[in-house]
């Protein structure tokens, strides 16, 4: 560990007994708001003893839980992303997720992993505000991408930062469209907790631009009697992950995602895949977000719904007749639900069960 116990932070190349005086002071002093604290909470984590770090899973399927995972694990996972995007000392990286989950812990890893500066901003809805640094690697949520590629001014600085990954929940498919015109890296990830980020990566635009995910050295996939992905990853994990993801290979280092396990809908003995149908039928909700799910039905067992966020009813026989010419009528929504805001995690995923409670009881 000592070849990472030295970390630049906003400028300045701390040793590890300066870092852990300035955390010490941010934290029992009070100087430190709710994600500061966690952002030194977590590099007091890393300096300390212990070879084990805890993380929270996001909690996007179920009630989140604590994992117990090896800092090597940390270490290897931020290495694979350092040599993927040359990150290295005379960089600069932004850190604009909350350390209190794995995507922002993992760039603080990268980091000390690389050598190059953590500029850090607090978590918002457009954390490019006032920035001034040239940023060369950062991670963002879609709606924090979504939202900065809104305002002239810092869809400016958003076109500058020559790789972006983005992670967290899914991207729409009218976000995707726009991001295509720009003129830097952006990549879509395939990442989970247990395997401390990413592991695959898909290129939004550019001349690299794909429609698969691409693995990083070091990792291969396999598919259990499920479809459902088995993340094969040694550096990470001795045994084989197990995952709820519904996948479709195309080669040793590519591969479709159809959606999870846990969302299929198995309506008249026909599998249908909801994250799917979504993306077929983004076009007709530019301004609102919706998800498909099912409920039970007594003739086929379970029936295609749809939610969506607005306050306001829906025409269920213009959609109907708008939708029918994308998608089969074996995938249409048989009922439609609107609810006025969607109830999600603290990371920002869209809890579809929970939500659906709202308008069915």
């Amino acid at each position: 560990m000592s070849a990472f116990e030295k970390l630049t932070l906003n400028g300045y190349t701390y040793p590890a007994d300066e870092l852990l005086h300035l955390c010490e002071q941010k934290i029992r002093h009070g100087d430190a708001d709710d994600d500061e604290f966690a952002l030194y909470e977590f590099i007091q984590d890393w300096l300390a003893p212990s070879e084990y770090i805890e993380v929270s899973t996001s909690g996007s399927t179920g009630t989140p839980t604590i994992m117990t995972l090896e800092k090597r694990q940390f270490i290897e996972s931020a290495q694979m992303t350092c040599n993927y995007f040359g990150l290295r000392e005379g960089l600069n990286m932004l850190l604009c997720l909350s350390a209190e989950y794995i995507a922002g812990k993992m760039m603080v890893v990268r980091a000390f992993v690389s050598g190059a500066n953590l500029f850090t901003v607090p978590p918002s809805g457009n954390p490019l505000e006032g920035i001034e640094q040239k940023i060369d690697f950062t991670a963002m949520v879609p709606l924090q991408v979504q939202n900065a590629i809104a305002n002239p001014a810092t869809s400016r600085i958003f076109s500058y930062i020559n790789n972006v990954i983005i992670g967290g929940a899914a991207l729409s498919p009218k976000l995707q469209h726009e991001l295509e015109s720009f003129p830097n890296h952006i990549y879509s990830t395939f990442a989970m907790t247990e395997t401390l980020s990413h592991i695959a990566l898909k290129r939004l635009n550019g001349a690299g631009k794909k429609d698969l995910y691409e693995l990083l050295n070091g990792i291969s996939v396999s598919e259990d009697d499920r479809g459902c992905m088995v993340i094969n990853a040694p550096h990470l994990s001795a045994n084989p992950i197990v995952t709820n993801d519904i996948i479709v290979k195309t080669d040793d280092k590519h591969f479709h995602w159809l959606g999870r396990f846990d969302n299929v809908i198995n309506s008249g003995g026909v599998k249908i895949y909801p994250e799917s149908i979504e993306e077929k039928l983004a076009p007709l909700f530019p301004s609102n977000r919706f998800f498909i799910t099912s409920l039970p039905d007594d003739t086929l067992g379970q029936k295609v719904v749809m939610v969506i966020e607005d306050s306001s009813k829906v025409d269920a026989d213009k959609l109907n007749s708008e939708i029918e010419k994308l998608i089969g009528k074996f995938e249409a929504p048989k009922e439609y639900f609107t609810v006025k805001e969607f109830t999600e995690t603290a990371t920002g995923k869209v809890q579809r069960q929970e939500t659906l409670k709202k308008v069915v009881g």
